[in-house]
């Protein structure tokens, strides 16, 4: 789960800082140029949201919808590349130009048939809610491949414009936020801290560092927690097989005696008892191996949703209505390290009752009843 959360985390880098407006707050181009002073401050891309509203293209109108189709993600085209690392460009090119779009992959390659494809050459128009801003239309001039979920936004789900052509949908000047980019990821703190001193409120400040940190903080307590969970479990199964292996020896201990008399060795008995530990081990192994890849999976489809006091169309939950995207990092190595742990768990727990069986001595065990 580390690996996977963090790496979410270092697709977008490090040396980001996510800046976004709170309620009506002024979030002009003096704020923007405040915190481009900032020491540590390399480049900021301010941004306008715009996740509601309509558009239409080939015939059809649809709804924008964070979690359905597409929102509007207006930001200087041509920092793309900078804010989503690797990305490249399937088809067209990023023009300058406040009539200019470029398309994420599920919009070019709709996975609802119901949506029309917005290709290279198509023409759309984006109508946000009734009396907030005005239509606008638009030429799709490139279109991204996929690049998949990253932290708080897919860019696969967005329809990118101009600052200039988000500031004509929206009928204002105050940016939905800004994007940070540091000289270095160690002026993070510094310049969270300047920021919200100076804004309060006002504004919600996400560090990546910071998201970072403090994700690997909590997973630590809870590897700190299952591997707790996990010691107490091997311990009771642990004494779970030594007393199952203790009331098989004394339910069988007649039997013990006849193979000894008909010529069995000591080692020979006892070999035959770790044997049944080995098999009891190779079974609880291979089932509570199935059941905690099954476990993981299904945790992760949980914790990989958007928490449940957050909005769509925030970056706290993404533009697309997501959260991180986590994967379970499951190894044929990891696998076989825990069937090889119970075996040996197993073992270890046969081993006392197996040398008692062993010890028996015919005549004495057949004498038992």
């Amino acid at each position: 789960m580390t690996q996977s959360i963090v790496s979410n985390l270092e697709v977008f880098g490090t040396d980001l800082v996510l800046v976004q407006r709170v309620g009506d707050f002024n979030f002009d181009d003096n704020v923007v140029n405040y915190i481009s002073s900032l020491q540590g401050v390399k480049e900021t891309y301010p941004y306008y949201l715009i996740a509601s509203g309509e558009i239409k293209t080939r015939g059809k109108t649809f709804p924008m919808d964070p979690t359905k189709s597409y929102t509007v993600l207006a930001v200087e085209l041509r920092d793309l590349p900078k804010l989503f690392p690797n990305i490249k460009v399937d088809s067209g090119a990023i023009v300058d130009n406040p009539s200019a779009a470029v398309v994420g992959y599920n919009a070019w390659n709709p996975r609802d048939p119901d949506l029309p494809p917005i290709d290279v050459g198509s023409i759309f128009t984006v109508t946000p809610l009734s009396g907030t801003g005005t239509t606008r239309s638009f030429t799709v001039t490139a279109r991204l491949g996929k690049y998949g979920q990253s932290l708080f936004l897919n860019p696969d789900n967005q329809i990118f414009v101009s600052p200039e052509a988000g500031r004509l949908i929206t009928n204002r000047r105050s940016y939905s936020g800004v994007f940070v980019k540091l000289t270095d990821p160690g002026y993070s703190d510094q310049v969270v801290l300047a920021i919200e001193q100076k804004y309060g409120g006002d504004v919600r400040v996400f560090s990546i560092t910071a998201i970072a940190a403090t994700v690997q903080q909590i997973i630590g307590t809870l590897n700190v927690f299952f591997s707790t969970v996990a010691s107490m479990s091997l311990l009771v199964a642990f004494l779970g097989i030594m007393t199952t292996m203790f009331t098989s020896v004394t339910e069988r201990v007649r039997e013990i005696g006849l193979i000894k008399a008909l010529g069995f060795r000591t080692r020979d008995v006892l070999l035959s008892f770790l044997s049944e530990a080995v098999i009891i081990g190779i079974l609880g192994g291979v089932f509570g191996t199935a059941v905690g890849v099954v476990a993981a999976f299904a945790l992760s489809g949980i914790f990989s949703g958007p928490p449940a006091d957050t909005r769509p169309g925030s970056f706290v939950t993404g533009p697309a209505g997501e959260g991180p995207r986590i994967t379970p990092l499951i190894s044929p190595e990891l696998i076989l390290m825990g069937v090889a742990v119970a075996v040996g768990v197993s073992v270890l727990a046969g081993m006392l009752p197996a040398y008692r069986a062993s010890r028996f001595e015919p005549v004495e065990a057949l004498r038992r009843e």
